[in-house]
């Protein structure tokens, strides 16, 4: 009789755990909670903790409340000069309504898998409006602001809340890389060759602009110099003739002398003249007997 009582007590016991478990369900910090009552929404709880719900007849959905980050497979886009190009991108994501999400979507797998096809339909979008060199110019800046505000408008509706959308990379298919690097390189080498045609121009005019100042400098130059040269004889010639004027046998003797020693240069002595000449006036003495 004891081991009846004492079993039929374990299986009331059990039964009201199992019924406390039915009716109770746990929300932690990082999720929030959807009941459901045959299917339709009754409540949604957001705030940590233990939670009571009708056993049998309510159920309970999580989803995650932190920010989540929808790392998608690249996507090759269209350009609006019809080049192709490959863009690597992600999304961080937030679910702020989870009823939203549970009538559109019913759980987070729908959810990243609709919120993967906005994005990758509004990269499409923007890059499909973009010439292929400025899409790889490296303005992303104002690109991802464009896709992140498309996709933030039609994810809202969704219940989903877009943080942000990255472009990890952009790049070339490797089969259109070849041709376009060409053509970039072409482009570059004729940037070159006009930059350089200036440059050789500009050297040009210098170089003629200071041959023509040297020729006009060197004519100046020239021109003084002869006309300081002209004074200078001027002036010698005026000292020669004062002094000859003074004492014109001095003159005369120190004229001889200047000749000697302009002739007797380079150790050459020699010469060929009439013994009674009057070169040799003064050899003999300097009264020129």
């Amino acid at each position: 009789m004891k081991n009846l009582k004492f079993i039929i007590a374990l299986v009331v016991f059990g039964g009201g755990l199992m019924l406390f478990g039915s009716a109770t369900f746990q929300v932690k910090e990082t999720n929030q909670a959807l009941v459901l009552e045959f299917g339709e929404w009754k409540k949604t709880v957001r705030e940590a903790g233990l939670h009571f719900k009708i056993p049998l007849i309510q159920d309970v959905i999580y989803f995650d409340r932190r920010i989540r980050i929808l790392d998608m497979p690249e996507i090759i886009v269209i350009t609006s000069d019809q080049k192709r190009m490959i863009v690597d991108a992600f999304t961080e994501f937030r679910i702020e309504d989870p009823l939203k999400v549970y009538k559109a979507v019913r759980n987070e797998r729908g959810a990243e898998n609709r919120l993967s096809i906005i994005t990758n339909s509004n990269l499409r979008k923007v890059f499909g409006v973009q010439e292929l060199q400025k899409a790889l110019s490296g303005e992303r800046g104002e690109l991802r602001q464009s896709i992140r505000d498309a996709v933030l408008q039609e994810a809202s509706e969704l219940g989903i809340e877009i943080v942000d959308v990255r472009i990890k990379r952009t790049d070339l298919p490797e089969e259109n890389s070849a041709p376009i690097f060409q053509s970039m390189i072409a482009d570059r080498n004729q940037v070159a060759r006009e930059i350089r045609a200036r440059g050789e121009e500009e050297a040009l005019r210098i170089t003629s602009k200071a041959e023509r100042d040297r020729t006009v400098i060197m004519a100046e130059a020239t021109r003084d110099s002869e006309t300081l040269r002209g004074e200078g004889d001027a002036v010698a010639a005026k000292i020669y003739s004062d002094a000859y004027d003074k004492d014109a046998e001095f003159y005369a003797f120190y004229r001889s002398m200047e000749v000697y020693k302009n002739s007797m240069k380079n150790n050459d002595t020699s010469m060929v003249l009439s013994p009674d000449s009057e070169f040799f006036k003064y050899f003999s003495s300097m009264e020129g007997k």
